[in-house]
């Protein structure tokens, strides 16, 4: 039984990222949403960082800036929330 218990937790921990979302308190942060709505449900993250990121834009590859935003997370391992124009591109754990 234990074991069963163990599995569903680590499959709700992958489903959660897999899936592009992530908790803060009671909200639901996914992917596609603005970072005014990021903002708004976990507030200012605990520091930030930018990085590049190739995107294949019509058939050429282009290089972008991301802006990537760590939310520190109680008990658990901190999330990083990758933004490009304005909007939640990426939910990763660190």
């Amino acid at each position: 039984m234990n074991r069963f218990l163990l599995g569903v937790v680590i499959l709700l921990i992958c489903c959660d990222v897999v899936a592009g979302s992530f908790r803060c308190g009671r909200a639901l942060v996914k992917v596609g949403e603005s970072s005014n709505a990021l903002m708004k449900k976990c507030g200012h993250p605990l520091t930030k960082f930018s990085s590049r990121e190739t995107i294949n834009d019509h058939g050429r590859m282009v290089q972008v800036g991301v802006s990537n935003w760590v939310y520190e997370r109680n008990g658990k391992k901190d999330m990083i929330v990758s933004v490009r124009s304005g909007a939640v591109i990426k939910i990763e754990v660190d």
